[in-house]
Formats: C-alpha cells, sequence, structure tokens
C-alpha cells in the first residue's frame, strides 16, 4: 500500500481515541454519577439532557480543537497537500505534540464539564451547593484517567501513521521533530498504574458508602417486621452493583492495559526485527521507529547509528574501490617502468659497448701516431726511400682518417644514447613523481579508515620512500649523463682536429710522392705534426676512459631502477590483497544503499 492510499481519510482516525476512552469511561463512572444526583436526577429529568449535551458539547469543542492543531496531516489526509519531505516532516511534528495536547484537552473537558453540570443543574433545580462539591470530585477523580488513557490510545496511532510518514526521510531530521516537553515512560506508566488502580477503588467506594446510606435511611423508614427483608433487597441492589461496576472497571482497566503494553511492546519488537536485521549484515535503508519517551529517544539513536554505519560501509566500499583502481594504476606504471628499465638497461648495455670499442679505437690511434712519428724519423734519415715510406705513411694516413670517422660516429651515436638515456630518466622521474603522489594518497586514505587502514598507509609510507630513492637516482643518472654529453662534446672536437691533421697529412703524402726532393724538408713538418696527433690521440683515449667508466655507473644505477621496479610491483600485490581483504570485510554488509 502506498503512503497517500494509507493517509486517506486518517485525520478522524487519529483523533478516534476520544470517543473510545470517553464512551466507556462515561458508562463506567454513570452509575456513580446516578448515585450522586439520585435526588435531582429523580426530580428533573430535562436535567439530565442538559447534563449529556454539556458533556457531548465539550468533547466536540476537544475534538474540533485537536483537529485544529494538525492542519498539514489533514492536508495529506484530504488529498489537498502533495506528500513532499517537507510536508511529511510538519506533518510528523504535528503527530508528535497531538497526543499530549490530546490528552490535557480530554482531561480539562472532563474536569470542565461536570462542574458545569453541577453549576446548572444549581442553578435550574435550586440544589444544593453540595452537589457541585460531588461533581467536582467526579472532576478530580475521572480527568487525569481520561486523558492518561487518551494519550496511550493517541500516541500509538500517531506512532503508526509516523512510521508511514518518516519512511524514506532521513532519520536525522526524522529525529528533530521530537517534542520538547515528554512525561517519559516511567512517569507516564506510574501515573498509569496509579489510575488505574485508585480511580476504580475510590468509586467503589463512594458507591458502597452512599448506597449503604441510602439502605440506613430506607430500613428506618420501613416497619420493624419488614426490615429484614428490605435489608436483604438493598444488600442484593447493592452487590449487582459493585459486581456490575466492578465487571465494566475490569474490562476498561484490560482495554486501557492492551494500549499501553502495545505503546511499549509495538516499537520495542520492530526495534528488536532492525537489530536482528542489522547482525544479520542486512543495512537497508534507516528508519526511525516510531515511539514515545525514553523509547522514542532509543530508536532515535539506533536509526543514527543505522544511517552511519551505511554511511561507514559506503566510504570503505569507495575506499577499496580506489585501492583497487590505484593498485590496477600502479601495477599498469610498474609493467611501464619495468619493460622502460628493462630497455634501458638493453640500450646502456649496447652503449657500453660502443664505449668500450670506442677506446679500444683511440689506444689503436694512439699507437699508430707512435709509429707514425717513428717512421717521420726514418723518413728524414733515409730520403732516399721516400717512395716507399711516402706509400707507408699514406696507407697510415688512411687509416687514421677511417679511425676518426669511426671516433665522429661513435660520438654521434653515444650522444644520441645518451638523449635517449635522458628522456627514459625523465620517464622514471615522471613515473616516481607519480608514484609519490599516489603513495602519499594511499598513506592518507589509510590514515583516515583507521586501524583498518594501517597496514595500507604503512604501505603507501614504503612507497613514497621507494619513490624518492628512485628520484635521489634519476638525479644522480642525470649528473652522470651531463658529465657523459660534455665529455662526448670535447671527444667530437677532439676527432674534428684530428681530421684536420689527417687531411693535412694526406696533402703532405701528395706532396712527398709529387715531389721526393723536398722529402727531406717536409719530413721535419710532418714529425711535427705527428707530434701533434699524439697528443690528440692521448687526449682522445682519456676521454673515452672516462666515458667508459661514467657508462659502467649509468648502467649500475639502471640495475638499481630495475630492482625499484621489481619493488614497486611486489607493494602493488601487497595493496591489491589489502584491497581483497577490505572487500571481504564489508561485503557481509548488504542493503539497498549502493553497490555495496
Amino acid at each position: 500500500m502506498t503512503l497517500d492510499a494509507w493517509l486517506r481519510n486518517r485525520a478522524g482516525w487519529l483523533l478516534m481515541p476520544l470517543v473510545l476512552t470517553n464512551v466507556p469511561l462515561a458508562v463506567l463512572i454513570l452509575p456513580w454519577v446516578m448515585l450522586l444526583g439520585r435526588d435531582v436526577a429523580q426530580r428533573h429529568l430535562l436535567l439530565q439532557l442538559v447534563a449529556l449535551a454539556l458533556a457531548g458539547a465539550g468533547q466536540m469543542s476537544v475534538w474540533s480543537w485537536a483537529s485544529a492543531r494538525m492542519p498539514t496531516f489533514r492536508g495529506l489526509a484530504a488529498g489537498r497537500l502533495t506528500s513532499t519531505p517537507a510536508v511529511r516532516l510538519q506533518a510528523l511534528a504535528e503527530l508528535r505534540r497531538l497526543p499530549m495536547a490530546l490528552s490535557l484537552a480530554s482531561g480539562v473537558s472532563w474536569f470542565i464539564t461536570p462542574l458545569a453540570v453541577g453549576l446548572a443543574i444549581v442553578l435550574l433545580a435550586d440544589a444544593e451547593m453540595t452537589f457541585v462539591a460531588r461533581m467536582f470530585s467526579v472532576s478530580v477523580l475521572v480527568s487525569p484517567l481520561s486523558a492518561t488513557v487518551v494519550a496511550l490510545l493517541t500516541a500509538n496511532r500517531t506512532n503508526e501513521a509516523g512510521d508511514w510518514l518518516a519512511d524514506g526521510l532521513p532519520p536525522h531530521d526524522v529525529v528533530a521533530t521530537a517534542p520538547g516537553v515528554d512525561w517519559g515512560v516511567q512517569g507516564r506508566m506510574v501515573s498509569f498504574t496509579v489510575l488505574l488502580t485508585a480511580v476504580p477503588v475510590v468509586i467503589a467506594s463512594d458507591i458502597a458508602r452512599r448506597s449503604i446510606e441510602r439502605s440506613v435511611e430506607v430500613l428506618a423508614s420501613v416497619a420493624p417486621e419488614l426490615r429484614h427483608a428490605a435489608a436483604d433487597a438493598l444488600w442484593t441492589e447493592l452487590a449487582i452493583r459493585l459486581g456490575v461496576f466492578g465487571l465494566m472497571a475490569i474490562a476498561f482497566a484490560v482495554f486501557a492495559a492492551s494500549a499501553g503494553g502495545r505503546n511499549l511492546a509495538h516499537p520495542l519488537r520492530q526495534l528488536a526485527a532492525q537489530a536482528g536485521r542489522l547482525a544479520r549484515g542486512e543495512l537497508g535503508r534507516p528508519r526511525v521507529v516510531s515511539a514515545d519517551g525514553e523509547v522514542w529517544r532509543v530508536t532515535g539513536v539506533f536509526a543514527l547509528l543505522h544511517e552511519r554505519l551505511a554511511g561507514v560501509v559506503d566510504r570503505i566500499v569507495g575506499a577499496g574501490r580506489g585501492i583497487t583502481a590505484a593498485s590496477a594504476s600502479l601495477a599498469a606504471t610498474s609493467r611501464r617502468s619495468e619493460a622502460t628499465a628493462t630497455e634501458q638497461a638493453a640500450a646502456l648495455n649496447q652503449t657500453s659497448a660502443t664505449t668500450e670499442e670506442l677506446a679500444r679505437s683511440a689506444r689503436q690511434i694512439a699507437a699508430s701516431a707512435g709509429s707514425v712519428l717513428e717512421l717521420a724519423q726514418r723518413t728524414l734519415e733515409a730520403a732516399n726511400q721516400g717512395t716507399d715510406d711516402a706509400a707507408a705513411f699514406q696507407a697510415a694516413v688512411d687509416r687514421m682518417k677511417q679511425d676518426n670517422r669511426s671516433i665522429a660516429s661513435a660520438v654521434d651515436r653515444l650522444q644520441r644514447r645518451v638523449q635517449q638515456i635522458g628522456r627514459i630518466v625523465e620517464l622514471i622521474n615522471t613515473v616516481a613523481d607519480r608514484s609519490d603522489l599516489l603513495a602519499l594518497s594511499a598513506e592518507l586514505e589509510g590514515t583516515r579508515a583507521g586501524e583498518v587502514g594501517r597496514g595500507f598507509s604503512l604501505v603507501g609510507s614504503e612507497m613514497r620512500r621507494l619513490a624518492e630513492n628512485v628520484l635521489e637516482s634519476t638525479a644522480e643518472v642525470e649528473e652522470l649523463i651531463a658529465e657523459i654529453r660534455d665529455a662526448t662534446i670535447r671527444t667530437a672536437e677532439a676527432t674534428e682536429r684530428g681530421g684536420v691533421l689527417t687531411d693535412k697529412g694526406t696533402a703532405l703524402a701528395d706532396d712527398v710522392t709529387a715531389a721526393l726532393l723536398r722529402v727531406a724538408e717536409l719530413a721535419e713538418e710532418t714529425s711535427s705534426q705527428v707530434r701533434t696527433i699524439t697528443l690528440a690521440t692521448q687526449q682522445q683515449k682519456s676521454g673515452t676512459d672516462q666515458l667508459a667508466e661514467a657508462m659502467a655507473e649509468i648502467l649500475a644505477g639502471t640495475q638499481r631502477d630495475l630492482a625499484v621496479t621489481h619493488r614497486l610491483a611486489e607493494v602493488n600485490q601487497q595493496l591489491l590483497g589489502l584491497s581483497a581483504s577490505l572487500q571481504e570485510a564489508v561485503s557481509r554488509f548488504s542493503g539497498p544503499r549502493g553497490d555495496a
């Protein structure tokens, strides 16, 4: 059944406790009231009708007054208002105040109506003022009993209506509709028990006393021989009167006690059912069970606890998904880093081999330069062998030129490899920076998760430390690359000078071949040029040795980066395990609250 269908014509249903309480209560005290006004009632039947009219008018006034105090609920029941959350909360606030308001109104009505009846009879029938005092006793006894029973019956109905209105509303908004003043369960039940016990006893005692007084008057007015029979008749009348009153009092007490028991037991049963579902992991939708007094506060606190527990579970599930996503991202990043590191290691191995080859070439150039120097000396000593020596010199110069080309090519390849290494280092820096940020986020999420995320926070801290180590290592690699770049520049300059010198040597060899007569003159110049070449090749050899050492250090750093990447993959596996444990921990909770 929908809320709108249930609410239809419920305004009168909420006020029916007035009728269900006051009509049986009026029937219960009718024998006593008739006994109190026996002499007046026998003389003035019209006054009885006046009394009934006053009582009816009082109850109708209470009905109208109470109906006016719940305009929002009446609008919903009549279909004039749409059941939006704001309207439902306003109707809930009206319902929370209705039991106490209707109780006070019913009590005041029962207090005023008997006094009004007494005063009317005194004024219209010239009755004694003692009759007003008798009716005042009716007011004093019946008014609190009516107020208490009306409050219990009305609370049962407002609680049922409140459950319908509160369904689907935020618990904290529903709890905020509670009235500021409440009798409390203990005070209500104590007053209910005392009144339900004391009022019938007092009325029965007064009925017995007044019946005995009347019996004494009757017995005094009859003949002595008839007194025994009259006494039996009067005793039978008293027994019947008290018996009927007692049965009606018991029936009314059972009726009122069932209302009081339902007022306590029904919300507690609903609360126990909610607690059982929560214990089984069925979160469901938090709902406030409508109740009164301390039970209302307990159900409100339980609903807020339920709502917060559902929120915590949702946040834990979200954190688990975030961990899983972050772990997947870290796994992809670590795989890319591992592949990059592997490629970098292979490139560095190739670069290192090239550097070794360059060093060997430099040593060969140095050895060749020594040979050329020795050849120049022999040429100077034996110019007559100039042709043969010039041919040998030409061959040596050609080899030197080829070696210079090899050196230039190797230097060019080295520069490109160094640039590749620089880009790889930049990629590693980027990966390390992102890993550091992800680790920091993971550490914060772990700290926010409390004890559950403690292990996750430690893993995040370890990841940050590893990322910082990677950044430090890449900084060292960048310094080494800068040194390699400087060395290659110097090597390139040296090879250019060597190329110039070899060109000059070639020209010189051509001149020697063309003009052997100038061999002796040019031999000294050739010797000087060869010494210059020797010095350049020594410098080149020193530079290539340094380059080889730098490449070895870069290779070692790359191996360390690869180890860090493997460690990052292990940490990522630990994160995935932690995420799985977290998902398993919250998987026992289920309910319509998202994708949990």
